[in-house]
């Protein structure tokens, strides 16, 4: 008899062990008889690109390596010759990747709102007045905004505010680009569809790995006059993989019916999210959040929770501290569906009086 599968309570994606990604790729695979790509040109890879661009509602998808790459060559394009580009001071573009929009493109990036998911085009057009007061012109060529934010906890950017930097961005000329890595998990929490996300920016970026469990790749989607021809600089820069159908097949699978998986999974999350209060038990959400929130124990019952709820099969992750208390991040993700509210929250009571 097999084993209960274990509830993550962190992480984004399903926490599939690599014999469990193996046999899984070997069983899609002898089922589908997949075709081959070569470099990421053709087969399974070319139907996950016309799969992910029809959910996007964009004319165009090219599958990327890494979301590095995705962003990085999106913003390159739009900006062309206008090398100033408006970001979040949060941003996983202005933050985490080593520089390389201005090292390897040229581009010059612009942090806005230091601390905060969203901004304002009341901050973006004092951006546009300052580089346009300059004595050497340096116009902005494009906009990225990612959402979630990952550097804030899954914080959205405020969706009012976004239609309306693209609104006002699209009349000026200015090219518009959505890293939304955790795009899904969005959509899952707020019912707007991907494409409802995607329609006002000229591009987008979704992860194949973050939660549909790829291993590795990216889609960035867009319009053809944009894409068509870009895997040569996908190929220019490192980023073309002789093959990639295994995270094509991966995506694809794991893709299918997710959002429908992860509103499941929230309904479950809430269920224990309304329950699990009281004995100095509490939950802080993030606002304008997703999928992570905080659980407070006191620290003197939190001392063997972890190893009581990996007995019943539940994988905590490890707290932090803050005075007398310990604070849990957790993540929602598929595996809550392994369980129910009122199941998880008797674990937990059971755990923490032991």
């Amino acid at each position: 008899m097999n084993e209960p599968a274990t509830i993550f309570l962190n992480g984004d994606d399903m926490h599939l062990s690599p014999a469990e990604l193996a046999a899984q790729l070997a069983r899609l695979s002898a089922e589908q008889l997949p075709e081959t790509d070569v470099y990421g040109l053709g087969g399974v890879v070319e139907d996950v690109e016309r799969h992910f661009a029809k959910q996007l509602g964009k004319e165009r998808a090219l599958f990327m390596p890494t979301g590095t790459l995705a962003n990085q060559l999106a913003i390159r394009a739009l900006a062309g010759e206008r090398r100033r580009v408006i970001v979040q001071d949060v941003s996983h573009v202005y933050n985490d990747t080593g520089d390389a929009s201005q090292s390897l493109s040229n581009l010059t990036l612009l942090p806005l709102a230091p601390g905060e998911a969203s901004f304002s085009w009341q901050q973006v057009e004092a951006a546009l007045q300052r580089t346009e007061s300059g004595r050497v012109a340096a116009p902005v060529g494009a906009i990225s905004i990612e959402s979630p934010v990952r550097r804030r906890a899954g914080e959205m950017f405020d969706y009012a505010q976004m239609i309306e930097v693209c609104g006002q961005a699209r009349q000026r000329g200015i090219g518009l680009h959505l890293d939304g890595a955790r795009l899904y998990i969005a959509s899952a929490y707020t019912g707007k569809s991907p494409a409802e996300y995607a329609a006002p920016f000229d591009t987008v970026y979704v992860s194949l790995w973050k939660y549909f469990n790829a291993l590795n790749g990216a889609i960035l989607a867009g319009p053809a006059d944009l894409l068509d021809g870009m895997f040569h600089v996908r190929r220019m820069f490192g980023g073309a993989l002789f093959n990639a159908w295994p995270f094509a097949v991966l995506a694809r699978h794991y893709a299918n019916g997710y959002l429908d998986h992860m509103k499941s999974a929230i309904a479950v999350s809430e269920e224990f999210i309304q329950g699990i209060g009281g004995d100095g038990v509490r939950v802080e959400r993030v606002p304008n959040g997703t999928n992570v929130f905080w659980l407070i124990v006191p620290l003197n019952k939190a001392t063997r929770l972890r190893q009581r709820l990996a007995d019943g099969g539940v994988a905590l992750p490890g707290p932090g501290q803050q005075g007398q208390e310990a604070v849990f991040w957790l993540q929602v993700n598929e595996t809550w569906n392994r369980t129910t509210g009122a199941r998880l929250i008797e674990q937990f009571r059971k755990a923490l009086r032991g």
